[in-house]
């Protein structure tokens, strides 16, 4: 099966597809009519588990000259399995030109999926669907005297579900555009392309972008663009940098115009983005701060990673990060549901935000790992493991199984990562039902990553269906007394802002660290269709906050060589030079420093302060 960025994909849904502007169809031929009620075994919810598209399959024998493969009945409609197809015989769709009207209904198995339609050799179309059944109306050209439609799914481990075929011809038919998303885009211009369209005399353009109540403002309309034999591109200058724009595009045959296609909404192609600079906290108090960076050009939103920072009090063994997956609630050993080979953010599955995944399987209190044409992998969030020498321990409850029978043999790989690089490997290999595995690890740092590998596993020159199932996940490490231990907070997404405020608690022991990511949509050049993705940039520097906490011991000045005064405005301090001054509200924070030398001027805010003089502390009042 196919695997791609999902980015933006539930945009993309489709419950109903084109409608069309055609003149009469006096012509109109049925040529497929197919309601598959003849395959009566299983149901929508429970298909049949015998492949019927073999040859002495009720497939052909029911359908002449249909075919296929792993196409199960489902109670009066079609499963087409994962990795299968159902293809129609051979048929002549040459009439009316061979422009076709091609209507089925369709449904995916899993959440989210989709469905190829081919007509022959031509490039097939897909079409995003969800678990909800979806009439699909489409036209097409290139029918001809010896053709055949084939149905594939897309991006779904457990197929798709169809039902109600229907296949018509006229001249009238006109096939709308396939619009592409350009790759040329730079804010002030762009080239519009699509395929040709097999018969049309020529094409209408439309660009525009949309004012505040959403009603288009053109910057073309109707545009007529010229017929090309493979590839019709126009291209579109003059635009504004930073206005978002769209295009739609419709088919002209003769006296027939389809009806629009589907609307692009242009996006810049960016090929990097820098990586913010983080400037200090602000409004740093025991109740939270702001967090500060620069904006980052071409930037959309950004991502705020914030770690606690906590001084250790007594020595010990610390759990520095655990993971018992009791969010994940999809799913059972035995009937799992799967991620992408692609790659899953974890974070509304786990505790701790962080965690990344590919070829995930899903399992109510497990995470799994199920290989599919690639390794299955697991990455922790960053941890903090510098403290120990580095080393420390990983404790993790699991068990390999094939369908529902624990497995013997099966060996898992460990990674320790600081940043791109492997500093340790440690393997594992599985005994049974599921118990506690313990390796000693080393190569801690302050970003350390461990990474789970599971392979497709090879028994006996055979590789197995395997999948690997955690239960709990632990990192212990000892501490000493004065360690500072940091942990991961969370990942905080923000709108295209330059700050973001945190409500936590801060103390003398307890401090937070920040990083920034920047993040922006590109576009991503592929065959037959380019696609939108999100480019984030490299992180930030590290910014530490810390509550400034003056000295308890306060005591009264006048008893030193020091006096303190509180005027409008400021704080005035007589003591001999040379002796450090140091201002600071109530809550901490640092209003101003200076060494005096003889008689030193702070300004502060009215209010009650305090003043640092040397290495005692006293508490004025600011008018």
């Amino acid at each position: 099966m196919t695997k791609r960025l999902l980015f933006l994909m539930t945009t993309l849904i489709m419950t109903g597809f084109w409608s069309f502007s055609l003149q009469a169809q006096d012509d109109l031929t049925v040529i497929i009519d197919q309601n598959f009620d003849a395959f009566t075994e299983g149901s929508e919810s429970a298909p049949a588990t015998t492949d019927i598209s073999g040859y002495g399959g009720k497939l052909r024998s029911t359908l002449t000259g249909w075919s296929g493969s792993k196409v199960y009945e489902a109670g009066g409609c079609l499963l087409i399995g994962d990795g299968g197809n159902l293809q129609t015989a051979y048929t002549n769709m040459s009439s009316g030109g061979g422009n076709l009207r091609v209507s089925f209904r369709v449904r995916s198995i899993d959440d989210l999926g989709g469905v190829q339609v081919q007509l022959g050799y031509n490039s097939a179309q897909t079409y995003y669907i969800n678990n909800e059944w979806a009439q699909i109306s489409v036209i097409m050209t290139g029918g001809t005297s010896y053709t055949y439609l084939r149905f594939t799914p897309y991006l779904t481990f457990n197929g798709v579900l169809i039902d109600d075929l229907k296949v018509e011809s006229s001249q009238a038919f006109v096939a709308a555009p396939i619009v592409e998303q350009p790759i040329d885009a730079t804010g002030t211009s762009f080239t519009a392309s699509w395929r040709a369209i097999t018969g049309a005399t020529g094409y209408l353009l439309d660009v525009y972008s949309r004012d505040a109540s959403g009603q288009p403002q053109y910057v073309l309309q109707d545009q007529e663009v010229p017929t090309s034999s493979y590839s019709v591109r126009y291209q579109v200058t003059g635009l504004t940098d930073g206005v978002q724009y769209y295009y739609r595009a419709r088919t002209v045959k003769g006296d027939n115009v389809s009806d629009y296609s589907e609307e692009i909404a242009v996006v810049k192609f960016i090929q990097s983005l820098d990586a913010p600079i983080a400037t200090d906290a602000t409004e740093v108090d025991e109740n939270g701060f702001v967090a500060n960076w620069e904006p980052v050009a071409d930037a959309t939103s950004y991502k705020v990673s914030l770690f606690k920072q906590e001084t250790i009090s007594q020595a010990g063994d610390m759990e520095m990060l655990v993971e018992d997956f009791a969010k994940v609630t999809k799913g059972t050993i035995t009937s799992t549901e799967y991620g992408t080979s692609m790659g899953d953010y974890l974070d509304n599955d786990t505790q701790q935000p962080g965690w990344y995944g590919t070829n995930i399987a899903y399992a109510a209190g497990y995470m799994g790992l199920a290989p599919y044409s690639s390794n299955a992998t697991l990455i922790t969030p960053a941890i903090n493991l510098s403290n120990n020498g580095g080393n420390f321990q990983l404790t993790l409850n699991m068990a390999s199984y094939y369908s529902s029978t624990p497995q013997t043999g099966d060996v898992l790989t460990i990674n320790v990562y600081q940043d791109d690089n492997v500093v340790d490997e440690a393997t594992v290999t599985l005994d049974g039902a599921f118990k506690d595995y313990t390796l000693d690890l080393t190569g801690g740092s302050e970003m350390t990553y461990i990474k789970l590998v599971w392979p497709e596993q090879k028994l006996e020159s055979e590789y197995t269906g395997h999948k690997l199932f955690i239960d709990d996940f632990k990192v212990t490490q000892h501490v000493e007394a004065g360690d500072q231990v940091v942990a991961p907070v969370g990942i905080f997404p923000v709108e295209n802002v330059t700050s973001c405020h945190f409500e936590v608690p801060l103390s003398e022991k307890i401090a937070y660290l920040y990083q920034v990511r920047a993040y922006a949509p590109t576009v991503i050049s592929s065959y037959p269709n380019n696609y939108v993705a999100e480019i984030a940039s490299g992180l930030s520097n590290t910014v530490l906050v810390e509550l400034v906490v003056p000295s308890t011991a306060v005591t009264d000045v006048r008893t030193t060589q020091a006096r303190v005064t509180g005027t409008t405005g400021a704080v005035v301090v007589d003591a001999p030079a040379g002796t450090p001054v140091t201002v600071v509200d109530m809550a901490g924070r640092l209003l101003g420093t200076a060494v005096s030398n003889g008689s030193v001027t702070i300004p502060a805010h009215t209010g009650v302060v305090i003043v640092k003089v040397g290495n005692t502390a006293t508490k004025t009042i600011v008018k």
